[in-house]
C-alpha cells in the first residue's frame, strides 16, 4: 500500500500560529476559535501529504474472456488509487489509465488447442467429466509453461524489474505463485468461480463432502445420502488427483523456471498464499465456510446503470416492445452457434411464436436461420445495461456465474439452461427461489421452451422473487469492490499481519487436518478392551484344554492295575 508521508514545515507552523492568533482575537468564543483551528490544521497537513503507489503484476494467463473481464474492472480500479499494474494476458484491451501496462501472450490460444480446452463444448458434452479430465490438468501445465516461457515474459524476469505484489488468477497454473518467490513479494489469489479444492488449499479452507458439494457434480447443500457418499468419494479422488497428477504437473514447470539452490517445494509457495479473493456470494452460490483469508468479493464487477448506457437505437427497440424484452446469451465461453441444430430450432420456433415481444440474442453469426421479425442478433451485447432496463423482462441464460449474478443484482427472472455442476447448482438455486425455470438440454423442444417462456412471462410470482432475491443480494455492509481493494491493500500495507490471519491447519499434514491419526487413535484404544478380553478368553481355553489333556494321578494308577490284570 502506499506510504503516506506527513510533514508540516517550520515557516508552515508560525504561519498557523499567527492565523490562529488573529482569529483569536476576531472570535471571543472558543468554540469558534476550536472550528477554525481544525479547518486550517487540516488544510495544512492535506498539503503536506505524499501517497505513493505500489506495484503491482497481475498475471491472468486464462484464455476465458470471462476472467479477464473479472480483471479488467479490478484493474481499473487499482489504476484510479495510485497504483501501477503489469498485465500479462492473451487479451489486449484498451485503457484510459497510463498506469496499466500489458504484456500479451501471443499464441496462447493455439497452444492449448491441442489440449481440447478451446473446442466447442456441445459436440461432447457429458456434465459429470466436464471439469475432471486429465487434459485440464496437464493443458493448465502447458498453459503455465507457456506463460513462463514467452519471450516477454522472459525479459521481464530477466529485467532489473520490481513489484509489490502478486496478483495471479487462479486457473490452475499455481506454479506460476513462483513469481511471488522471484520477486520476494505477498501473491493474492483471484478465482472467477467459487472456492474449490485447489483455493481451499491456498489457505486451508474446510471442506465438509456432507454439506459441500463438489461444484462439477450439480449438488445441492442438501443431499441424500448417495450423493453425500458420491460426492465423499470424488472429494477423496480430488485429493489424489491434486497430489499425484496435478502438483507434480506443475512442479515440474516452477522448477524448470524458478531454478536455485535454495528455491522452496511448490506446495510450501503455495501455502504462502496471503489472500484469495474468489468470486462468490451466498445468496447465489450456497453458503460455504471460509477462513479470514479468504474473501468472497462476488458481484465486483457489477455496475450502476440506466437507459443512457445503451444507444439510441437499441432504447428506441426495447421501450418500443409491447410485450417486454427476452435477453438470449450462452455467455462468453459457450457460443449460441454451436448449438445443435435441435436445440436452436427449438428457441426459433418458439421466438417466432412470441408477437409483441423483442429478443435479443447475442449470436455469433452475422445471419441466424429461421430468424423472425422479433429477433435482433449480434456478436457482442451490452449484457449489464440491457438487463437494468426495466423493460427486459426475462434472461435466458447457461447459468454462468456472471451471468446469473448481473441477472440477480438488477431483478430478472431467468430461464437456465446449464452445461456444466456448476451451471447446474446456480440454475437450481433458482428454480428454489422461485425466480428460475430450468430447460434440460438433452430433451429441449419448442413446445417446452415457449411454455417456459409464457409461463414466467405471465406469472408475476417470478418477477417478485427475483426483486426480492435482488435486495438481499444489494444488501451488503460493503461493496464487493471495496472489499476486494481493501484486501489487497491491506496485505500491501502489511503482510506480516496477514500472516498471522492464516489458519493452522496449513502446518499440518492431510492425515493430521482431517484428524486420521486420531481417528485411529481412537479406534485403537476402542478395541484394545477387546483385545485383552480375547486374549484372557484364549489363555483360560489353552489352559482347560491343556488339563483335559494332561491324566491325573489316579487315572495312571487305574490304567497300572488295568494292565496288571491283563
Amino acid at each position: 500500500m502506499g506510504n503516506a508521508k506527513f510533514q508540516i514545515s517550520a515557516p508552515r507552523c508560525r504561519f498557523l500560529v499567527s492565523i490562529i492568533r488573529w482569529w483569536e482575537k476576531v472570535f471571543k468564543r472558543r468554540e469558534m476559535m476550536l472550528k477554525i483551528i481544525s479547518v486550517f490544521v487540516f488544510l495544512t497537513v492535506l498539503g503536506g501529504v505524499e501517497v505513493n503507489g505500489s506495484k503491482i503484476l497481475a498475471v491472468f494467463p486464462s484464455t476465458s474472456k470471462t476472467n479477464y473481464i473479472l480483471g479488467q474492472v479490478l484493474f481499473e480500479q487499482l489504476a484510479s488509487r495510485g497504483h501501477e499494474i503489469t498485465v500479462i494476458s492473451p487479451f489486449e484491451i484498451e485503457y484510459d489509465s497510463a498506469s496499466i501496462r500489458q504484456i500479451k501472450l501471443t499464441g496462447m490460444f493455439a497452444h492449448l488447442e491441442d489440449y481440447g480446452m478451446n473446442t466447442n463444448i456441445f459436440t461432447k458434452w457429458d456434465k459429470s467429466s466436464f471439469y475432471g479430465n486429465n487434459n485440464l490438468i496437464y493443458g493448465t501445465a502447458a498453459m503455465a509453461e507457456n506463460t513462463l516461457g514467452h519471450p516477454k515474459v522472459q525479459e521481464l524476469l530477466k529485467s532489473d524489474a520490481s513489484f509489490d505484489l502478486l496478483l495471479l488468477d487462479q486457473v490452475l497454473c499455481d506454479s506460476l505463485l513462483g513469481l511471488a518467490n522471484h520477486y520476494n513479494v505477498p501473491a493474492v489469489v483471484f478465482s472467477s468461480t467459487s472456492t474449490n479444492k485447489f483455493t481451499n488449499e491456498m489457505v486451508a479452507n474446510p471442506h465438509n463432502p456432507a454439506y459441500n458439494p463438489v461444484s462439477s457434480l450439480g449438488y445441492s447443500d442438501r443431499m441424500s445420502f448417495d450423493q453425500r457418499l458420491w460426492n465423499t468419494l470424488v472429494s477423496i479422488s480430488e485429493q489424489f488427483n491434486y497430489k499425484y497428477l496435478y502438483l507434480p504437473s506443475q512442479e515440474a514447470v516452477y522448477r524448470r523456471h524458478f531454478a536455485g539452490k535454495n528455491l522452496p517445494p511448490l506446495l510450501d509457495v503455495i501455502h504462502n498464499v496471503s489472500a484469495v479473493l474468489v468470486n462468490s456470494n451466498p445468496m447465489i452460490n450456497y453458503p460455504r465456510p471460509v477462513v479470514p483469508t479468504m474473501v468472497e468479493v462476488g458481484g465486483m464487477h457489477l455496475r450502476k446503470f440506466d437507459k443512457t448506457g445503451l444507444s439510441e437505437d437499441v432504447v428506441n427497440w426495447v421501450e418500443a416492445a409491447k410485450g417486454g424484452v427476452i435477453y438470449f446469451s450462452m455467455g462468453g465461453n459457450a457460443k449460441s452457434i454451436d448449438l445443435p441444430a435441435n436445440v436452436r430450432k427449438a428457441f426459433t420456433g418458439a421466438f417466432g411464436q412470441l408477437s409483441g415481444t423483442l429478443i435479443i440474442w447475442k449470436w455469433e453469426n452475422a445471419t441466424l436461420e429461421n430468424q423472425s421479425s422479433n429477433v435482433i442478433i449480434g456478436p457482442w451485447m451490452p449484457q449489464q445495461e440491457l438487463l437494468a432496463h426495466p423493460n427486459v423482462r426475462l434472461h435466458i441464460t447457461h447459468g454462468g456465474l456472471l451471468g446469473m449474478m448481473e441477472s440477480v443484482h438488477y431483478g430478472k427472472p431467468i430461464l437456465g439452461l446449464p452445461l456444466a455442476g456448476e451451471q447446474e447448482i446456480l440454475v437450481d438455486k433458482a428454480v428454489a427461489g422461485g425466480y428460475g425455470l430450468k430447460l434440460d438440454y438433452q430433451n429441449i423442444t419448442q413446445e417446452i421452451v415457449l411454455e417456459s417462456i409464457k409461463r414466467i412471462m405471465e406469472d408475476t410470482s417470478f418477477r417478485k422473487n427475483a426483486l426480492k432475491i435482488s435486495r438481499q443480494f444489494r444488501e451488503q455492509s460493503m461493496k464487493p469492490m471495496d472489499k476486494a481493494i481493501y484486501h489487497i491493500e491491506y496485505v500491501l500495507k502489511n503482510d506480516g499481519g496477514v500472516q498471522k490471519l492464516r489458519s493452522g491447519a496449513l502446518s499440518l499434514t492431510f492425515w493430521e487436518r482431517h484428524l486420521v491419526d486420531v481417528a485411529l487413535c481412537i479406534v485403537a484404544i476402542a478395541l484394545l478392551p477387546i483385545v485383552v478380553i480375547a486374549i484372557l478368553i484364549q489363555m483360560i481355553l489353552r489352559k482347560s484344554h491343556q488339563r483335559k489333556m494332561t491324566p491325573s494321578v489316579s487315572d495312571l494308577r487305574k490304567a497300572a492295575i488295568k494292565k496288571k490284570t491283563k
